[in-house]
């Protein structure tokens, strides 16, 4: 019972465990490794897969990654790293996890949407009039140009009643351009409906925000704070060929 108890609060602490369930595992290796890791912490995993190292499996609950030999006896919470490659093969593995999908995020329906010249590229961005960092960021975007940039009002700097004007304005976008451009909280919105300010809260807390500005590029990659103009470009161009 306590060799149990223990593995399942080791488990616990690396993968973060909520309800759910994983689907049924056709491989017996996998299967044997999916009851087993069930069994010690009460919770299928997400996916069980063969790890860049022979004799250990990867196995993978909400987004967090650990290992497990053949057996699933020994559970390892940790990175792996390549060597010769010096590569965080952990890391990666986690980032690519982390992705998020743009086909789920509700982008006409809850962004503010700013179109610099032809808008041909995408950027979503969490962000606040009351950040300074943010405001800053919405500079170099429109000096990168050619982007259609998704704003989620994201009032996490005790603001949310500057957001409310924002998204409550007859203009949003315009609303939105002007008080980051001059710092100062727009005029108060006609609105008192700023139920979208509570779905991006919870779209963020979602997918892990926890500080802003949040920038997603279209490969579903991440970036947390300012960027100049030429790291935005170069985001932009790996983001891009990644997809």
């Amino acid at each position: 019972m306590q060799r149990k108890t223990t593995v399942c609060a080791l488990l616990c602490l690396a993968a973060g465990l909520c309800s759910g369930t994983a689907g049924a595992a056709a491989d017996p290796q996998i299967e044997k490794i999916t009851k087993a890791v069930e069994a010690a912490a009460g919770k299928a995993p997400d996916s069980v897969t063969q790890s860049p190292v022979k004799g250990l499996w990867e196995v993978v609950i909400d987004k967090r990654v650990f290992y497990a030999d053949e057996g699933a006896r020994h559970l390892i919470v940790g990175r792996i790293f390549d060597s010769v490659t010096e590569r965080d093969l952990t890391a990666e593995r986690i980032e690519e996890l982390s992705r998020i999908k743009w086909e789920e995020l509700p982008l006409e329906k809850d962004a503010i949407k700013v179109v610099y010249g032809k808008g041909e590229r995408k950027l979503i961005v969490f962000t606040d009039v009351n950040c300074p960092y943010c405001r800053l960021l919405e500079q170099n975007l429109k000096q990168v140009g050619n982007l259609t940039v998704y704003n989620f009002m994201y009032p996490v700097l005790r603001s949310r009643e500057e957001a409310r004007r924002v998204v409550c304005a007859s203009d949003p976008v315009q609303t939105f351009l002007d008080s980051m451009a001059s710092g100062k909280a727009p005029e108060v919105g006609q609105c008192s409906n700023s139920a979208v300010l509570d779905r991006n809260i919870e779209l963020g807390q979602k997918l892990g925000i926890n500080s802003i500005p949040a920038i997603i590029f279209p490969d579903g990659s991440r970036y947390t704070g300012l960027m100049t103009v030429d790291a935005i470009e170069a985001a932009l161009a790996g983001s891009t060929a990644a997809k």
